[in-house]
C-alpha cells in the first residue's frame, strides 16, 4: 500500500481577478485534493507581485503556496486542474521531505495567510 507523502504546489493567478475569484480558484485546488483522499496542511496567499517574466501577457500575479498530502494521483489531478483553469498562469509542484515543514521558513513582510477565510466547497 503507497503511503501518502507531502507535496508543496505554488501557482500564481492573474493578477485582474478579485479577490473572490482568486478565492474561488484556490478552493478548486483544495477540492481536487479532498477528492483524490489528500489532506490539506497549509494554503497561503503570497499576495500580488510583479512576475520575474512576462507570462502569458501578464506582468503580476497572485502567488498561491499549497502544502498537502496525498498519493502520487494526486499530483496528476491537481496539476490538471491547474492547467484546466484559465486563472492560473503558472504552476510548480514538488515532493518535500515531512522534516523540512517543521524548520522555519522564510516569511514575506506581506504574506497573508488566509486558511481560516476558505469555506469548504459545496
Amino acid at each position: 500500500m503507497e503511503s501518502k507523502q507531502l507535496y508543496e504546489i505554488i501557482f500564481v493567478i492573474k493578477s485582474t481577478i478579485t479577490d473572490d475569484e482568486v478565492l474561488k480558484t484556490v478552493d478548486k485546488v483544495r477540492a481536487t485534493v479532498e477528492r483524490e483522499n489528500g489532506e490539506i496542511i497549509l494554503v497561503e496567499n503570497m499576495g500580488r507581485k510583479k512576475l520575474a517574466y512576462e507570462v502569458k501577457k501578464e506582468k503580476k500575479g497572485v502567488y498561491i503556496l499549497i502544502h498537502f498530502k496525498g498519493k502520487g494521483n494526486v499530483v496528476f489531478d491537481v496539476e490538471r486542474t491547474c492547467r484546466l483553469e484559465e486563472s492560473i498562469i503558472k504552476f510548480i509542484t514538488v515532493k518535500i521531505n515531512p522534516a523540512d515543514l517543521h524548520a522555519t521558513p522564510p516569511r514575506l513582510e506581506n504574506a497573508v495567510p488566509f486558511i481560516k477565510e476558505m469555506k469548504p466547497s459545496s
